[in-house]
């Protein structure tokens, strides 16, 4: 990596610059369009226009606690002292950061406090934080949990008295966020407990920050969550709700203990939501003894053991440093000593700026030195590959979907408006308005038109039956799809099932009962998952292809309107339906067999081990059922939402030419009653104007459909390169 010598400023490349091109495009294409549609439409139009202005990339960060992921946020958001990191482990709740996006009333920060559901889950140790403690903490006691929790419960009552009870449930909200404010919500303190930090974090569920533009061009929101090893399991379930909610993820790692066991299940959740929009990045590398040795070694081991554990999946790995982006952000010239003191800022040398005889004190004599170390500091941070990397994933999440599926929309209603424009147009010149002294509609013309207001109505019918026709194949299909889906995930948890049955039953056989019985369900989790995608792919396939099928009858139902009208785009990609997230699968069963009451019971009867492995059979269909059903219903929301959305605009472009052509002829009609009237001279006047009036209109039409198309092709490139280079 080698960064210009130029004066050229290495914070300048943005996030999201082309995505925000393209939503800023749409959003002024959105309001020409609002101006050419038939008032019918314009509901329609404003829904898009909504979407897009409440459109936004969720970026969560996620790691350990100590890996750096507080430092790394400040670096990404180029304001090393935005979250305080002399507190360790610092966050104890979700922190969303937002990035040019409003804020709701106004504020500039928002803390929302637990429910006491919420808080009730954290002191009882219920099942689910359970499930979660075998997972993420190792040889973790369940008893000690419920210490912890107790732990928490007092030190949140020392700190808030009379408040804790009324604070449960509620939220705080601040005008301007002032310096230290965070510490009081975020950060963990101490259990001796100190009135400036931590006052409320024992309670605080998340934090809302509203922030300026940043380093992003596209609106987006930093999610920071709390360190995965965090022995408070509340904390970690939190985490998890928060993530299937992400567009892209960061996982932080650290150089010195890079991905450990609590890595890999991290990345197995991350994977199961997405596995093309994760980056891992290995922080903290200016703690390595030996940056030329030891620095390989660390990245080839966590390449290799991500490819044994994720074949396939192509996982980019960045590594840097956040302590060194922040020090070129801010550039303290007693801190930038220290690091050139250090045996790894050789490393720096790399970046192409600096002489080796410029990594003592002598790199600090001049502000041109001084400057390039600064540059240095940042192009060897790894900040601009994540940064890369970051805007490569945004090319492939979800709102690049949404601005495709809205700019094809825009293009179908902006060709069904060229189309109706040009029939009027051509209605006009027969009426006679392109001649000077045009003679007024006959009866017999008249006759003609009310012959064809009638057609159009019949059309109208046709149009109302065909929606409704089409409506209702689609529901069918969806709902076969899902039964088929829903029944494949259902054999495979049974599979497993029995292969678990027939395990347990063997150990038992051998006289030694477990104390513990953990079923993490690897396996079955990534067979889930596999079958999943699978059927989705399937199901998606079947549900374009039908809307495909479809065109041809929309065809018709445009050439009963007008001739050849080219409603469909020769040019553009098939429909695509994005796959969601699949945090369900993320879940566990874990099961103590011998502090458990009625697990207790159980074995107090003693049991034969055919019994006993067809309770546990029994135990896995039941608690993977309702995550097959999760599955099936976050399947079934993407499908209803493609359906609905291909159908209300295709439809709405055959209403939209439809209302077009019924206006013009009750025009006309109304120019052969003023016809009959002594001002018969000013209608044929009204008529050349409304000539001139529709020819333009055309004009923008044919403008507006032919950068509409263009930014179809644009966004179906960025959508199969980002493909292709994140495979």
């Amino acid at each position: 990596m080698r960064a210009a010598r130029s004066g050229e400023d290495v914070y300048a490349g943005r996030i999201g610059a082309r995505l925000e091109g393209l939503r800023q495009q749409l959003l002024s294409c959105g309001d020409v369009l609002a101006g050419l549609v038939e008032p019918s439409s314009r509901p329609l139009i404003a829904d898009a226009l909504h979407n897009l202005r409440q459109l936004e990339c969720r970026i969560a960060v996620v790691g350990q606690i100590k890996s750096g992921k507080s430092s790394f946020i400040n670096a990404l958001v180029r304001n090393p002292r935005f979250l305080p990191t002399s507190v360790t482990p610092w966050t104890t709740a979700i922190t969303n950061l937002h990035f040019g996006q409003p804020s709701p009333g106004g504020y500039a920060a928002v803390f929302t406090f637990l429910q006491r559901m919420e808080w009730d889950q954290l002191a009882e140790g219920s099942g689910k934080i359970r499930e979660l403690t075998e997972r993420l903490v190792p040889d973790f006691e369940p008893e000690l949990l419920q210490q912890h929790a107790e732990m928490l419960r007092t030190r949140a009552k020392q700190r808030l008295g009379n408040e804790f009870e009324q604070l449960l449930g509620q939220a705080h909200f601040f005008v301007n966020l002032e310096p230290g404010t965070l510490e009081h919500y975020v950060c963990s303190g101490d259990f001796a407990g100190s009135p400036a930090i931590g006052k409320y974090s024992d309670i605080t569920k998340s934090a809302d920050i509203y922030c300026q533009q940043g380093p992003f061009d596209f609106p987006c929101t930093i999610i920071d969550t709390p360190g995965t090893n965090d022995p408070f399991l509340i904390r970690d379930e939190i985490t998890r709700r928060s993530l299937g909610s992400a567009d892209v993820y960061i996982v932080v790692l650290t150089a010195r203990q890079p991905l450990s066991d609590n890595d890999v299940a991290l990345l197995r959740i991350m994977r199961g939501l997405n596995k093309d929009r994760i980056v891992v990045l290995i922080n903290r590398i200016d703690d390595l003894a030996d940056l030329d040795t030891e620095l390989p070694q660390v990245v080839s081991y966590v390449r290799d053991k991500l490819a044994l554990e994720f074949p396939g999946s192509n996982i980019p790995v960045v590594y840097g440093s956040a302590w060194w982006a922040n020090q070129a952000v801010t550039f303290d010239e007693q801190a930038a000593a220290r690091i050139l003191r250090r045996k790894s800022s050789g490393y720096l040398l790399r970046a192409g700026l600096l002489q080796p005889n410029e990594l003592g004190a002598a790199g600090l004599a001049s502000a041109d030195a001084r400057e390039r170390i600064r540059q240095s500091l940042f192009a060897m941070s790894g900040l601009p590959a994540v940064n890369q990397a970051v805007d490569t994933l945004m090319g492939m999440s979800h709102p690049t979907y949404i601005l495709r599926q809205i700019t094809r929309s825009f293009a179908e209603m902006a060709r069904a408006c060229e189309s109706g424009a040009r029939s009027e147009l051509q209605i006009l010149l027969a009426s006679g308005g392109g001649k000077r002294e045009a003679e007024p509609l006959t009866h017999e013309k008249l006759a003609i038109y009310a012959q064809e207001r009638e057609l159009l109505a019949g059309v109208a019918t046709n149009i109302e039956a065909s929606a409704a026709g089409i409506e209702a194949q689609l529901a069918r299909i969806i709902q076969e799809e899902k039964e088929r889906l829903r029944a494949v995930l259902q054999a495979t948890i049974e599979t497993h099932a029995k292969r678990e049955r027939d395990v347990l039953i063997d150990t038992l056989s051998r006289g030694r009962p477990p104390r513990v019985w953990t079923h993490e369900g690897v396996e079955l989790r990534r067979a889930l998952a596999n079958e999943f995608r699978s059927g989705f792919e399937k199901a998606a396939h079947r549900l374009t292809s039908f809307h495909a099928r479809v065109i041809p009858e929309l065809h018709k139902l445009m050439n009963s309107l007008v001739p050849e009208p080219d409603l469909v785009d020769p040019h553009g990609e098939t429909l695509a339906i994005p796959t969601p997230t699949i945090a369900p699968l993320s879940r566990m069963l874990v099961l103590d067999l011998k502090t458990s009451k009625w697990w207790k019971a159980f074995w107090s009867r003693q049991p034969s081990a055919d019994v006993s492995g067809a309770k546990i059979e029994a135990l896995i269909l039941a608690e993977f059922a309702p995550i097959a059903d999760e599955l099936v219903q976050l399947a079934g929301n993407e499908f209803h939402h493609f359906s609905t959305t291909t159908i209300r605009w295709s439809f709405g472009a055959c209403r939209n030419i439809q209302h077009a052509l019924k206006r013009r002829l009750e025009l006309l009609m109304a120019d052969y009653d003023q016809s009959q009237r002594p001002e018969a001279k000013k209608a044929v006047q009204d008529r050349e104007d409304r000539l001139r009036t529709q020819a333009q209109r055309l004009k923008d039409n044919e403008t507006l459909t032919q950068h509409l198309e263009n930014l179809a092709q644009y966004i179906d490139t960025v959508l199969k390169t980002e493909s292709v280079q994140v495979p």
